[in-house]
């Protein structure tokens, strides 16, 4: 398997220390060694050397991960678990050997219907009632989450973003991002779908690509450059908009009594592509909002559970994991756990409901659009 080849080096460099294990958010569940990153690696090396073969059953041990990264920055051999298990996923998939039968499915809808939802690409922007131009410097990449699951919060974007006098528009054609398929293994399906993506966005004339989805943020800034080559377009994520236009006086924001809300950093935005302050910038710039940290934050933030594919794999395994981070936040007293990722907020607020708690969970976009004075909020 020539993608796992070039990773031989790096897996037999991991010394089975354990440091990946101790802070893995599967491993933590399900206390099983080959469910943490130790465990793959040792797996892999058996593949790597033709010691094991890449049966069904090893290879869903390669899928059970959330690509949360807490092991690369948790590695004493100074080595990238992750990435080895992303090339693992690539030549198994390659081999005709995986992705397992339920990422498999998704992949096949959103080549398909372009999104993992099966649903029509009508209705991808039902929720959007007023025109836009055709073409514009920015363009606001909604996603596929937000745009079949949290319409509402996208017209609150909208609102927040028409009532700063911003200029964007959206591309009515959008297909999903590609992070799906790509973290799956799937690097044609997912070539193809950014080749599509970034010829939409020369067609919009934009410079700018602005997304309120973590994902797509992370698969824009480093996986497009890989997968279409010369991408030069700018990269801004919806919550540092926002926080620009605020800061500027933009837009007006209303004192609504006071609240304490916590903030979640997403796997792909903080570990992937070192993305904390905005987010906890704009929340701070909103009137009566009292921002409490979990205890771990940042780059030590604990996953939510529902990147990497295992949501789609594992959904039980993956709410689990979210329920964990939901104890953690509300440990901090806050009402609202507050996130800047659709697919973290869908497997957050499963959980908290599952745990009946009486935290809400909601996406930034919503907090400043329940205080804006010029647009109705929640």
């Amino acid at each position: 398997m020539e993608e796992l080849e070039k990773f031989k080096t790096q897996i037999a460099m991991c010394n089975i220390c354990a440091w990946c294990r101790a802070k893995c958010p599967v491993y933590g569940i399900t206390k099983w060694e080959s469910e943490g990153p130790r465990g793959r690696m040792i797996l892999l090396r058996g593949v790597v050397y033709g010691l094991l073969e890449p049966t069904p059953d090893v290879v869903e041990k390669i899928y059970e991960c959330t690509s949360c990264a807490m092991c690369n920055i948790n590695c004493d051999a100074e080595i990238s678990p992750l990435d080895v298990m992303l090339g693992a996923r690539r030549a198994f998939s390659k081999a005709g050997v995986a992705p397992p039968s339920p990422n498999k499915k998704m992949d096949s809808r959103i080549v398909r219907d372009k999104n993992p939802y099966g649903a029509s690409q009508k209705e991808r922007f039902q929720w959007l009632n007023d025109p836009l131009p055709e073409r514009s410097d920015n363009v606001l990449f909604v996603g596929c989450v937000n745009a079949f699951r949290h319409p509402e919060t996208m017209k609150r974007a909208v609102s927040i973003l028409r009532a700063a006098g911003y200029e964007f528009t959206v591309l009515k054609d959008e297909v999903c991002c590609g992070m799906h398929p790509y973290w799956d293994g799937q690097t044609e399906l997912a070539k193809q779908l950014a080749e599509r993506n970034a010829a939409l966005f020369d067609k919009a004339g934009a410079s700018t690509i602005v997304t309120p989805c973590a994902g797509c943020y992370s698969t824009f800034l480093r996986s497009y450059p890989e997968l279409v080559g010369n991408f030069g377009f700018k990269i801004r994520h919806l919550s540092e908009v926002i926080r620009d236009i605020a800061k500027e006086g933009g837009i007006e924001l209303r004192r609504e009594g006071t609240v304490k809300v916590t903030y979640h950093d997403p796997c792909h935005l903080g570990r992937h592509c070192n993305f904390y302050d905005p987010p906890r910038e704009l929340i701070k710039l909103i009137p009566g909002v009292e921002l409490a940290e979990m205890e771990k934050s940042r780059a030590e933030a604990n996953c939510c559970g529902g990147g990497g594919g295992l949501f789609t794999l594992k959904p039980e395994l993956s709410v689990r994991i979210a329920e964990k981070r939901v104890r953690e936040a509300e440990a901090t007293g806050a009402k609202y756990l507050v996130t800047v990722c659709p697919l973290c907020r869908t497997n957050l607020d499963l959980a908290s409901k599952r745990l009946e708690s009486q935290l809400r969970v909601c996406d930034v976009v919503d907090l400043v659009a329940s205080r804006l004075k010029t647009a109705g909020g929640e």
